[in-house]
């Protein structure tokens, strides 16, 4: 009995050290860069959320409640909407993706998948969507970011995203199933898969994104939205910065629309991303076990961005934090976690889980110019103090915005 009332204690004194420690990383790290962040954490032991910055309008200080974009960190949650969509028997991942999308398309632009990108989009499977493998190319190009950005007041609809991707060159950058090629493109079909499953009559913007949560929802939900349209700051509380340091764009007063609906719309608090990836992973409460198994069956991307550098699943990712680690990342490997990155207008993200600690975590940041922040910055000393406290570990992670220097000073 003593021996189980100390390994109690002694947990609850580890816990209270990891909290101590994250929060003395995050107050570092915005005294030196001026960014806007939390860290939150959750395993069987403790769940807490660090917060560190200050608000860009008001100068108030930025707290654990507070929410921040998470752009593509949305996907996993699209993802395990079809998912939950198909376990119910309402979709079939293997039908062409165009069963579900035509109608509405036809209804609301006049227009098809395959008069958008050509007769090999007949065969782009749903399943083909979820695990980055149609070939399709990316709207998420410079020059339509730029003119995006530019009308943030004005509603976009999703078929603007969609005819951005159809004026790629080449439209499909492999056939459909032979390679594994990242595109928030895929998250937008999907999007519109999901609603012509449930809903093939209704407007875009009526898809209830929220129906994968468990009912009742965790209060750690209760906060996290997807903002279709309407002014982002009625949702998003920590405004973003976009741009270079020459030439900064604030992001909080445009329209929730410029987020892409189901390839980046989520907005939460850290905590509610952890929260997520908990349930999901660790727990796997929100889908069948057997669904979440499958989703982890990983491809090592082999065409266009970030090639060879990321593993995808469906609608998650190997990643890896440090800069001394192979590729593609290999789970075990210290500095690797699955879940998934975000990078949108003003704001970075990462989630997923740590199979090291058996728990999960989310790290956001609002801004953008400098990627690698949040994954090779915030994420790796993350999991650098973790190993210290919790497992008395010294474990050589090569953290910082690029690869040399060597650390990053905290």
């Amino acid at each position: 009995m003593k021996r189980t009332i100390f390994a109690l204690l002694c947990s609850t004194c580890l816990a209270s050290q990891l909290q101590v420690a994250f929060q003395g990383l995050v107050d570092g790290l915005a005294k030196r860069y001026g960014y806007a962040m939390q860290i939150a954490w959750k395993s069987n032991i403790e769940e807490f959320t660090v917060a560190a910055g200050q608000h860009a309008i008001t100068g108030r200080a930025v707290t654990a409640e507070d929410t921040f974009a998470f752009g593509s960190g949305t996907k996993p949650y699209t993802a395990v909407l079809l998912l939950k969509l198909a376990a119910e028997g309402k979709l079939e991942l293997d039908r062409p993706a165009a069963y579900y999308v035509d109608p509405i398309l036809k209804r609301t632009n006049s227009t098809s998948m395959v008069q958008l990108f050509g007769s090999t989009a007949s065969k782009v499977t749903v399943r083909h969507l979820l695990r980055m493998q149609s070939g399709l190319a990316d709207f998420d190009v410079k020059g339509f970011d730029d003119a995006l950005l530019k009308q943030g007041g004005s509603v976009h609809s999703p078929v603007e995203f969609l005819h951005a991707a159809a004026q790629q060159s080449p439209v499909f950058l492999c056939s459909p199933g032979n390679c594994t090629s990242y595109t928030s493109t895929n998250y937008v079909l999907a999007g519109y898969v999901a609603l012509g499953a449930t809903n093939p009559t209704a407007d875009w913007q009526s898809l209830d994104q929220t129906q994968i949560f468990p009912d009742p929802a965790s209060p750690k939900y209760k906060k996290c939205t997807f903002a279709d349209s309407g002014r982002l700051n009625t949702t998003l509380d920590i405004p973003g910065t976009a741009g270079s340091f020459l030439k900064r764009v604030q992001i909080y007063s445009q329209d929730a629309s410029i987020l892409g609906w189901t390839c980046g719309n989520l907005i939460a608090p850290a905590g509610s991303a952890a929260e997520f990836f908990y349930d999901l992973l660790i727990a796997k409460s929100i889908i069948p076990a057997e669904m979440v198994d499958k989703m982890q069956d990983f491809a090592p991307l082999n065409v266009g961005w970030a090639k060879g550098m990321i593993q995808y699943g469906t609608g998650l990712m190997i990643q890896q934090s440090s800069w001394n680690a192979t590729e593609p990342p290999v789970l075990g490997s210290w500095g690797s976690y699955v879940g998934h990155g975000g990078d949108t207008y003003g704001f970075l993200s990462e989630s997923g889980v740590l199979s090291e600690f058996n728990a999960s975590f989310s790290a956001t940041a609002n801004e953008e110019h400098l990627g690698p922040f949040v994954k090779n910055v915030m994420v790796c000393n993350m999991i650098k103090l973790a190993a210290k406290v919790l497992l008395d570990k010294d474990v050589f992670l090569k953290c910082g915005i690029r690869p040399f220097p060597e650390e990053i000073a905290v």
